[in-house]
């Protein structure tokens, strides 16, 4: 079998590793810059995003309601863009602005806006002297060097391993030196092994529909690893909360309309595991990647939230390797561009 043609977005999922690397060694020091801003409390944190960054931002959300306890929310940008509701309940909270460019004009004008009504802005962009970091209290730059595939990857995952050490700033219980140690030689590992995914998504490149399913940790890849499938590919894929998808949208999946079930090691994975018999009962195929035993495609048991990126990259992987099974570029999506310019 002929090795799959080199692309941009294989490329920089490669850079992975290294970026992740750099990261885990600045992690501490953004906690404490982070803890900087929260002398004397806050009374919530409020995550701000569009796109893959809306699902960095949930893993943000999961983890500071988990570390700290605090009120916790994922703002609704159009209130304030569309709609000109001035968010004055916001002053004294802490609000984390993500934009992996740090140029989208909505998250800016947001940034700038929480900012004039007395929160603590916390930018995290690739670029630190970006729109977005010049606007807030405080800017954490990724680093991630450039990103030229539209869809994004490698600075997906560091936005995720960022936003756990804003998490980390915030409360005594977040992941600790070693933990944040093992996430960029966990992902080297994923990234190594390819062959599983590959059968999968060769299996899979004969439908146009899909669930991508995953609980706590595994939710924010969920969705992320479905909106990676949608942009390469134009399959209609959907990514579900497993909790939400029992309530209803199960019945999206049938014979012509598989599931991919991401369930790692934490205390809400094995619910989405226990999917399957229904799966099965309605005709559906299922996948499950993650830690299990019976798992077709598997990723290092961390037991902790650094599992939602190496359960993302295994998404990465599968929008990946369903364009070389279909013949398609990757890298130039179809009226796709780089940077989209929301107001």
């Amino acid at each position: 079998m002929s090795a799959p043609p080199a692309t941009l977005m294989g490329a920089e999922m490669a850079e992975q590793p290294a970026v992740l690397a750099r990261l885990a060694a600045r992690f501490d020091q953004i906690s404490e810059q982070v803890a900087g801003l929260y002398v004397g409390g806050v009374p919530g944190v409020a995550f701000v995003a569009r796109g893959s960054s809306d699902h960095a931002a949930l893993l943000g959300r999961y983890a500071v309601e988990l570390y700290t306890g605090l009120p916790t929310c994922l703002v609704a940008p159009s209130l304030t863009t569309a709609y000109a509701h001035r968010p004055s309940g916001f002053a004294g909270w802490l609000v984390v602005a993500l934009s992996q460019s740090g140029r989208t004009p909505e998250i800016v004008s947001l940034a700038r806006e929480f900012r004039a009504v007395g929160a603590s802005v916390v930018a995290i962009s690739n670029d630190g002297s970006s729109e977005l970091a010049r606007a807030a209290d405080l800017s954490i730059a990724l680093d991630a060097g450039p990103e030229r595939a539209v869809p994004a990857t490698k600075t997906v995952t560091a936005q995720m391993l960022a936003v756990l050490a804003v998490a980390g700033g915030l409360g005594s219980t977040g992941l600790r030196g070693d933990e944040v140690a093992q996430i960029p030689d966990a992902v080297g590992t994923v990234l190594a092994d390819q062959h599983a995914i590959s059968e999968v998504a060769t299996e899979l490149a004969g439908t146009d529909r899909m669930a991508v399913v995953g609980r706590g940790f595994c939710y924010p890849a969920a969705l992320e690893t479905a909106l990676k499938l949608q942009e390469t590919t134009g399959v209609m894929a959907h990514g579900f909360s497993t909790a939400d998808f029992r309530h209803g949208p199960i019945a999206v999946c049938g014979p012509d309309s598989p599931a991919v079930l991401l369930a790692g090691s934490g205390p809400a994975d094995q619910d989405t595991a226990t999917l399957r018999p229904e799966l099965t009962r309605r005709g559906a195929a299922s996948t499950l990647i993650g830690t299990a035993p019976e798992a077709r495609v598997s990723w290092p048991a961390l037991g902790h939230a650094g599992e939602c990126l190496l359960a993302t990259v295994r998404g990465q992987q599968l929008a990946l390797a369903r364009c070389h099974a279909l013949g398609v570029d990757p890298d130039q999506p179809s009226g796709l561009s780089k940077v989209t310019l929301t107001h």
